[in-house]
């Protein structure tokens, strides 16, 4: 108990510097492709991570997100699969929004988080709370918004990225951008590439077969019409990984997989009307290889295609209605789960009502069609009072779901097509203070879910999935940051603390890989050109088999990092120096698969 409370107080001294916003900031010059987070979302807890932590986590968005929020990430070894925790919900739960789209996989209905270069977006949101009224299937525990906002203002910028570390890890970035008030462009490039061959702490062995590379492409585009806005984003990610091994077991595995996005948006304003047209299409097509040196290899693909209409009218000047249409048409094909195909029609209905300067809240319905099961009707209601200058309370509640995965219902071997969507509750209640320099949040939610898809062996000794499982996951999340600024110096601390119960109710036991604590901090300082940050992050200890024998003991981690800017002209100049693990301390967050040991990374920057 003492150690918990060294941690608290660790926490609350040196504490991610991120910002957490009651609504997202809106700029007239500036287009947020996915409005719906914009307008309906007062009542839940928004937090957006600068673009300044995304530059010091730049090779993984596993590390943004790890670092800076409350989510806990399960990573087979650094670099391989990751997979994230929201409020103790699993990672099929937990909805990526990339500009207003949900991008989990239709193959395993989750998000690997080492697909996704943080390079390619502009901002980062983590809206917590159920979210799949607004965003379909997944949004239980909450969602992850990946944004490419557009801004009609005079810039041009171009920047040039290069990095070595640890590992022989290289990397390196391009980004140009150009704008006015008629159109906006913008393309980025980036790779890494690691032999990733750290050793293991303490052991006598290394990270054999852990090399991987990732090399990405995006391209956002914008033109502002008469009455309106055209833009386009699109997304290239091709990945090569060599699976790791175990400190039990070896590997030969390579995995290769490809991501592309695409997606059309028109949207127009007449009056009290606002209508915004979407067509998009996703491509996800992996191939695994058991032995890396023979041509034997496992694929599949899946091609998903959308089109959406939101219309909106604005009844009165605090009080605005949306209606959306949705179709969705997927199709997908691998060895393992054969040919199958997916439509699905939802209409939506989305109200705020601003009712005073103190009061607003927003309700969102959720319809869904033509999917072969049953589709539940879903809904959200949110509010939010200002009860003083320096107070506020949210309040939300919600119906969510997760629809069956291709794997779920066509596995070879094993899928059950008879399986119905996971369902759940969940009410949240959130506490904003601010004063001045200083602003916390404390949150407290309940989630309940039944019919959850669990893998188990069949009467044939087979394993398959099949909906029995209820859970109720609850707990306290705390967050805060404070800066000060003095003559030419800069403080600045943040950081977050949860606690989190999720209990299977069949067995009464805690869930696999659900930490009951988690704490992150920074402790950030610039002066002038000069900046140097502290990153924190502890893990209080999970279980890892359903009968909670197997434990992975709590861990604490510790980063460093220097930057210095040479303003020389015309080429300023950015150097850093990051040490990660300072402590050298071992630790897994996947059972005997151990990260990283103490490890440096270096960066130049160029701006012209």
């Amino acid at each position: 108990m003492e150690r918990v409370y060294l941690y608290l107080l660790l926490f609350i001294c040196a504490t991610p510097m991120y910002a957490q916003l009651d609504s997202i900031q809106k700029l007239e010059e500036v287009l947020l492709i996915d409005s719906k987070l914009d307008d309906y979302s007062d009542g839940y807890q928004l937090t957006s991570i600068s673009d300044t932590l995304i530059e010091r986590n730049k090779a993984s968005l596993t590390d943004v997100l790890r670092f800076n929020s409350a989510i806990y990430f399960k990573e087979n070894g650094y670099g391989m699969v990751s997979s994230p925790s929201f409020r103790g919900t699993n990672a099929s739960q937990t909805a990526v929004i990339w500009n207003g789209i949900n991008i989990n996989s239709n193959l395993n209905g989750q998000t690997d988080f080492n697909t996704i270069s943080p390079n390619s977006v502009s901002d980062i949101v983590i809206r917590s709370g159920g979210g799949s009224s607004q965003y379909g299937s997944g949004a239980v525990g909450g969602s992850i918004h990946l944004n490419n906002r557009i801004s009609f203002k005079k810039q041009k910028e171009n920047a040039l990225r290069l990095g070595y570390g640890s590992f022989s890890t290289l990397e390196g970035s391009f980004k140009t951008k150009q704008s006015n008030k008629k159109y906006y462009v913008d393309l980025g490039v980036d790779f890494i590439d690691s032999k990733n061959d750290y050793e293991y702490i303490n052991l006598e062995q290394k990270n054999e077969n852990g090399e991987f590379s990732r090399f990405n492409v995006s391209a956002n585009t914008g033109l502002k019409l008469k009455k309106g806005s055209l833009s386009w984003n699109t997304n290239y990610f091709l990945s090569n990984r060599n699976f790791s091994g175990s400190i039990t077991a070896p590997s030969d595995d390579h995995y290769k997989d490809v991501t592309t996005r695409n997606l059309v948006s028109w949207k127009t304003l007449k009056n009290k009307w606002a209508s915004t047209l979407k067509t998009a299409h996703l491509l996800e097509r992996y191939r695994y290889y058991p032995n890396k040196e023979k041509e034997l290899y496992f694929e599949g693909k899946s091609n998903t295609y959308l089109g959406d209409y939101l219309l909106e009218y604005e009844l009165l000047s605090n009080l605005k209605v949306s209606s959306v249409i949705n179709y969705t048409y997927i199709k997908a094909e691998g060895n393992n789960t054969g040919n199958n195909d997916r439509n699905t029609l939802a209409a939506i209905f989305l109200l705020k009502h601003q009712v005073s300067k103190k009061l607003s809240y927003s309700i969102n319905l959720r319809q869904e069609f033509l999917n072969d099961f049953e589709n539940p009707f879903l809904f959200s209601v949110d509010a939010k009072y200002q009860l003083i200058s320096w107070y506020s309370l949210k309040l939300n509640a919600s119906k969510n779901f997760r629809v069956p995965t291709f794997n779920d219902l066509f596995w070879d071997a094993g899928g059950n097509e008879n399986l119905q969507p996971e369902t759940s509750y969940q009410g949240e209640i959130g506490n904003v203070f601010h004063w001045k320099s200083l602003q916390f949040k404390l949150n407290g939610f309940y989630i309940t879910s039944k019919d959850l898809i669990k893998w188990q062996p069949s009467g044939s000794g087979l394993w398959m999935p099949v909906n029995i499982s209820e859970s109720e996951n609850y707990g306290l999340e705390f967050s805060g940051i404070y800066s000060r600024k003095f003559k030419s110096h800069l403080l600045s601390v943040s950081g977050n603390y949860a606690y989190t119960s999720a209990i299977d109710k069949e067995k009464d036991k805690q869930l696999i890989y659900v930490p009951y604590h988690k704490v992150t901090g920074l402790l950030s300082y610039n002066f002038k050109r000069f900046s140097a940050y502290y990153q924190f992050l502890f893990n209080g200890e999970v279980f890892t088999t359903t009968d909670n024998v197997g434990i992975l003991d709590a861990y604490s981690i510790s980063n460093i990092g220097l930057e210095y800017e040479i303003k020389r002209q015309p080429l300023p100049i950015k150097i850093g120096i990051k040490i990660n693990n300072i402590f050298n301390k071992y630790y897994e967050n996947v059972a005997y698969r151990p990260m990283p040991n103490r490890n440096f990374q270096t960066f130049i920057n160029f701006k012209f």
